[in-house]
């Protein structure tokens, strides 16, 4: 007999049981409180661990070590961080990500003598104009997306007969251009991401050339 799987119910509802599995029946509240205890056993190892991984990457990277890291013939084996960080690690995340869990660390990895001190100045130089053009076809990128959806929603409550086929095929064309200006937008972001992980493998390999 196949098992049977249902969601939790609505708040309003926690009275009721919940079937995760054929012949068991989990309580709601008993749920909760299992995740609940799950969360206050392991959340404090969880942040610790988090800022050791953190303080690592940090090291490593602003410090060039990942670029030690040598071919039989003595050639470097990786060209940039992101291939480090697969290869080493088993990273499937972007490089992107990556710094997003080391930037939490960096004024504290630098007050510990970590990491170079001129390591905030030089993030702050190369990230303003950069910076500013992403979030600027992230939100438009957005934006857009959500007028093409609220275009195609509007279309479900028009009436039929004339009136909505032509409509319908005016919105259908600009869903087309609109569309192409997200895919451009997102193509700029994705190579701004690209340019931004350049500079600053470029900067850490000056550092180390130091």
């Amino acid at each position: 007999m196949t098992a049977e799987i249902t969601t939790l119910p609505a708040p309003e509802q926690a009275e009721e049981t919940v079937r995760a599995v054929e012949g068991e029946v989990i309580e709601p509240m008993d749920l909760l409180r299992k995740n609940e205890a799950n969360i206050r056993k392991n959340f404090v190892k969880f942040e610790k661990i988090q800022e050791s991984v953190a303080r690592s990457l940090n090291i490593i990277y602003h410090n060039g070590l990942w670029k030690l890291h040598k071919t039989a013939d003595g050639k470097k084996r990786y060209t940039n961080f992101n291939d480090y960080l697969t290869t080493e690690f088993g990273w499937d995340k972007t490089a992107a990500r990556a710094r997003q869990i080391m930037k939490a660390d960096v004024d504290a990895a630098i007050e510990a003598g970590d990491i170079p001190p001129d390591v905030a100045d030089k993030r702050r130089e190369r990230t303003a104009p950069e910076v500013t053009a992403q979030k600027a076809a992230k939100v438009t990128s957005k934006q857009l997306t959500a007028v093409v959806e609220a275009f195609m929603t509007r279309l479900t409550t028009v009436e039929p007969g004339e009136g909505y086929r032509l409509l319908e095929a005016i919105l259908t064309e600009a869903e087309g251009t609109f569309n192409a200006v997200i895919d451009a937008l997102d193509e700029m972001v994705a190579s701004l991401d690209a340019e931004g992980d350049s500079a600053e493998d470029d900067a850490a390999a000056d550092e180390a050339g130091e």
